[in-house]
């Protein structure tokens, strides 16, 4: 919780007692004692006493009042619905107070190291590449301006591709000296540009429901289709290295306006690391899906078939950070 958010808690309940400085620290305690399955009394569950949890400006707030009142002690029980809304206030309240990464320059690139579980077949990739089969380290540069795309895999030889806006469009007859490997292009290779992708994200309203009814529209999807709207800001949230904290905080509420959506105490992602699991559906099932957030930061850390190592803005190819 942030001191803002109690001083809101303070001008809407101006009667309140004078302020515990150390209820903060106990109410985070207790919210991160529920997710991290800490062993509770379990007691029959306790009326709701005038107070609803909301989404939007005052929904940390109230998920401030509820955490003192519902819990006293910490003891209380918690249905699952009131879990996972809690936890992903927790993740948005924590997300939007840390520093933006802002607008990198045409020129630079944004560097990316990730493990992906990889079955490559020969003449997939040109050298030792295409070998490899399992989990792969893979570190990616993309040019800002989305031009360039290089790779290394495992450490290995550092691939440069040219990028086409469009597919048939012919690369430019003067070889390059920066492309290595050739050119690629497409609406499905440009539309994940970092520069395509920062654009989209920037203009995304803020508040919750009117992102959902963003999702919904430019993927042309049913009112009701909440797993392909899932996939779609996990989709999002994986590929966007630079999205300002604001939406991210949007995009956690969002997810807990989603009938279906829940979280899980102890997810793990691709490289095995520990955070806490926002579910759709069964993992590992047909239409399963899953978003491993950071326990201490709440950033995106992966999920069961990928995982983010870290990221950077960086001048050059090569350039880790």
């Amino acid at each position: 919780m942030i001191d803002n958010e109690i001083d809101l808690v303070g001008k809407v309940r101006p009667a309140d007692p004078a302020r515990d400085t150390g209820a903060r620290a106990r109410a985070w305690a207790r919210l991160h004692a529920e997710i991290s399955g800490a062993p509770q009394t379990r007691r029959r569950a306790v009326r709701r006493r005038g107070w609803v949890l909301a989404v939007g400006v005052a929904a940390a707030a109230c998920t401030a009042a509820g955490i003192v009142a519902v819990l006293p002690g910490g003891h209380a029980l918690v249905s699952p619905e009131a879990l996972t809304t809690r936890t992903l206030e927790l993740a948005a309240a924590t997300v939007e107070t840390q520093a933006s990464v802002g607008r990198p320059r045409p020129g630079q690139w944004v560097y990316t190291l990730r493990m992906d579980k990889y079955a490559l077949q020969d003449g997939d990739v040109v050298g030792p590449e295409a070998m490899l089969h399992g989990k792969v380290k893979e570190e990616e540069w993309w040019r800002f301006d989305g031009r360039r795309l290089a790779r290394s895999l495992q450490g290995g030889r550092l691939y440069v591709k040219g990028v086409l806006p469009k597919m048939g469009d012919r690369p430019p007859r003067r070889p390059d000296p920066a492309v290595n490997a050739g050119w690629i292009g497409g609406p499905g290779i440009w539309n994940s540009a970092p520069k395509v992708v920062y654009d989209y994200v920037a203009v995304l309203p803020t508040d919750p429901a009117a992102l959902l009814a963003r999702i919904r529209k430019d993927g042309h999807y049913r009112q009701d289709d909440y797993g392909r709207m899932f996939g779609r800001i996990s989709g999002i949230l994986r590929d966007d290295r630079l999205m300002p904290p604001r939406t991210t905080a949007a995009f956690y509420r969002a997810l807990a306006l989603m009938p279906g959506v829940r979280v899980a105490k102890d997810g793990t992602d691709y490289a095995g690391r520990h955070g806490i699991a926002v579910l759709w559906g069964k993992p590992g099932a047909t239409g399963g899906m899953e978003i491993i957030l950071d326990p201490r930061t709440y950033r995106y850390m992966g999920d069961s078939t990928q995982a983010v190592l870290g990221s950077a803005v960086v001048d050059h190819a090569g350039q880790r950070g």
